[in-house]
């Protein structure tokens, strides 16, 4: 064996070795793992979230579940607003958006928003984080309720019912649609009495739109706060991103993602408060003397709201009033609006609208100066008014020939605009009934 060939298997030896080392540390590698505890994500201990958000662990009959509880003081500034005001004012006028049901004194009011893994009738969606808020003596408290784990959820749940047993009325945002039904959904699934039946529900997305969607172009929630209370959120997380950033806890068992998604959930809940309490400031100001007398004036209460802005307003909660069945307010509030100047699409939508206030209370001669106007319009509103001016004077003036001309220029506008078959006939029947009448006096 010459040299070389020595050389050679000396080689092969030192790779062969180096084979087995690492062939050997692979196979230790496999014994250790056979001695890891292998549990389910339900049996893992919660962890992480007590690092990054204040709170504490607590235990009911059903075992833990973690809390959290912020005192804001009343003179603590919230947009154009103070946390005092969130807690005094006076939510009464906001009946006018419920029905046969009454609204508690400010102490009895309690403010709700949750964070969910998805949507209400998504397979297994849940709401982790559930957010209250209520005034307590000089204090505006804000309490949340966290789900660290899947195997907390039902002594959550029992947590969140007790804490709203003394209270009367519950106020949400969409609460009707996403937020109760999601939570009762999950009180059944896990066979305990839902809290809420008892509880006055107001929810304020509807009143919010009724009252600002002629001047807003979105009624969301943090489009609401900005643009009606002047709230600017800073280090907010958007709200689509919440369920992936709960997952990723669940399954790291590391919260530190989770901080945003708490402060999310108090603005969500103060917002709230803030916003029915400047509902509840409009809708007073049309009870009283003083929004006929100063909204759209310099010395008036408008918030801060140009003439423009007062005047939409005032419009629109002319028709709450209407719905509502305060037909005087109903009135007074539609004249202020018009009064203070509306634009000329609105404007002509708030004629129409008084005109039939008038009608409703029998004040027909007023209805008719408005039909009067509104038929001089180049619009389909004109051949509604010749209609009604039509009616008006042959049952209330008796005067069918005049009558007849009223007819007859509704029935030139809807042949020169194409108007519908059903107007048409209905018009013709109209003239030929007036004319019969004429011919038999």
């Amino acid at each position: 064996m010459n040299l070389e060939e020595k050389l050679r298997q000396l080689k092969q030896a030192a790779q062969k070795s180096t084979r087995d080392r690492e062939l050997e540390r692979q196979l230790e590698y496999l014994r250790r793992r056979e001695h890891v505890p292998k549990t389910l994500p339900s049996q893992r201990v919660p962890r992480g979230i007590d690092a990054y958000v204040e709170g504490q662990v607590s235990t009911n009959d059903w075992g833990g579940y973690f809390s959290t509880r912020q005192a804001l003081p009343f003179g603590r500034p919230y947009g154009k607003l103070r946390i005092g005001e969130l807690s005094t004012a006076d939510f009464k006028p906001l009946e006018l958006f419920l029905e046969n049901a009454a609204m508690p004194a400010t102490s009895g009011l309690v403010y709700l928003d949750t964070e969910t893994t998805g949507l209400v009738g998504e397979r297994g969606a849940c709401a982790f984080l559930v957010g209250i808020g209520s005034a307590e003596g000089s204090q505006f408290v804000l309490r949340q309720f966290f789900l660290r784990d899947y195997a907390e959820e039902k002594a959550m749940l029992a947590a969140l019912a007790e804490t709203l047993a003394p209270y009367q009325a519950i106020v949400t945002f969409n609460g009707k649609a996403f937020d109760l039904p999601l939570l009762e959904s999950r009180y059944a699934l896990k066979r305990m009495k839902p809290p809420f039946a008892r509880l006055v529900h107001l929810d304020l997305l509807h009143p919010a739109r009724r009252l600002w969607k002629l001047r807003l172009e979105s009624c969301q929630l943090t489009h609401l706060e900005r643009e009606v209370l002047d709230v600017r959120r800073q280090g907010d997380v958007c709200g689509s991103e919440i369920p992936g950033i709960y997952f990723d806890y669940l399954r790291t068992g590391n919260a530190h993602g989770l901080q945003p998604v708490f402060y999310h959930n108090s603005l969500d809940v103060i917002t709230l408060a803030a916003l029915g309490a400047e509902l509840a400031r409009v809708v007073s100001n049309g009870w009283s003397a003083g929004w006929s007398n100063g909204w759209g004036a310099t010395d008036g209460d408008n918030g801060g709201a140009s003439v423009l802005e007062s005047s939409l307003d005032l419009f629109s909660l002319s028709r709450i009033f209407d719905r509502a069945g305060v037909r005087d307010q109903a009135v007074a509030t539609c004249q202020r609006a018009l009064a203070v100047g509306l634009p000329e699409s609105i404007q002509t939508r708030a004629l129409r609208h008084l005109a039939c206030q008038h009608k409703r209370r029998r004040e027909y001669e007023a209805a008719a100066e408005i039909w009067t106007e509104l038929a001089r319009r180049e619009s389909d509103v004109a051949i509604g008014a010749l209609e009604e001016l039509a009616i008006y004077y042959e049952r209330r003036c008796r005067d069918t020939k005049t009558a007849l001309k009223f007819v007859k220029a509704a029935l030139e506008k809807v042949r020169a605009n194409s108007g519908s078959d059903s107007r048409l006939r209905s018009l013709t029947h109209r003239l030929e009934r007036l004319r019969r009448k004429a011919a038999a006096r």
